[in-house]
């Protein structure tokens, strides 16, 4: 059984790895994106990194436009983030901030997806956007964080000492390496769905709200001819996109 456990912990990080590479792939072959130009965008490597961390530790734009939702999103978000600094500094010999790591982000875990999990439920403004994989897996999350800390307070596992038998093939307490099942299921399925947003939030800002580069692709795309048989288009199966586009209305309308 410790050797499944360990098995199945190890295979779910290259599952998690794999997936996420095939999504960026994929993401990367897409057509090109309509140029979403909101400006100032920021400029040279130390801006765009520096709007970058603010966006993904202190979720910015949802402070920005939805305060209320932000004080429920951010400790769900934090959480796995501390999660994730708890292995790494495990992996690099740092057992006692990877203790106090693994706790803190177990306890923001579970906070913020017990919070977002109500605001699904009770949100009449959330309610349109909610599907029933949302309630799955917020509650999967909800899960994955509580069973460790339950395990932590009953059975005194730590959540990195735990991980640290696990990695190295040690057996761990009933309630922990349950708490380590659902934990490696829930790595390895988050790159097949929405939840893989870390690796779109790339594309989404270098590739289409600062992407102002010139693109041959698109102007490749602009010799297309449109076939619309809507007026207010004005193609006549002759014009290109371009001679569509760069029409004035009125001019179009007079002759």
């Amino acid at each position: 059984m410790t050797v499944l456990l360990s098995c199945l912990a190890y295979l779910a990080g290259a599952v998690f790895l794999a997936g996420s590479v095939f999504r960026a792939a994929k993401y990367a072959r897409t057509p090109v994106p309509l140029r979403w130009e909101l400006y100032p965008i920021p400029r040279g490597a130390a801006g765009q990194i520096r709007y970058t961390l603010a966006e993904i530790l202190l979720l910015r734009g949802v402070w920005q436009h939805n305060r209320k939702l932000w004080f429920r999103t951010w400790p769900f978000h934090s959480g796995i983030y501390l999660c994730a600094v708890s292995l790494v500094s495990l992996a690099a010999g740092f057992a006692r901030f990877s203790e106090w790591a693994a706790l803190a982000g177990l306890t923001l875990l579970l906070a913020g997806a017990s919070a977002l999990l109500v605001a699904r439920i009770f949100d009449p403004a959330l309610k349109p956007y909610t599907s029933p994989a949302d309630f799955f897996n917020l509650g999967w999350f909800a899960a994955a964080a509580g069973i460790p800390l339950a395990s932590f307070a009953l059975e005194l596992a730590a959540p990195a000492t735990v991980w640290r038998a696990v990695l190295t093939f040690h057996p761990v307490p009933p309630l922990a390496a349950a708490g380590v099942v659902l934990a490696s299921l829930l790595v390895a399925y988050i790159p097949f769905t929405h939840m893989v947003h870390f690796v779109a939030k790339y594309f989404a800002y270098h590739k289409v709200r600062w992407d102002d580069r010139p693109d041959a692709a698109v102007a490749a795309q602009l010799l297309y001819t449109p076939h619309w048989s809507a007026p207010h288009v004005g193609a006549d199966d002759a014009k290109t996109w371009a001679e569509v586009a760069g029409a004035s209305p009125s001019t179009e309308k007079k002759s």
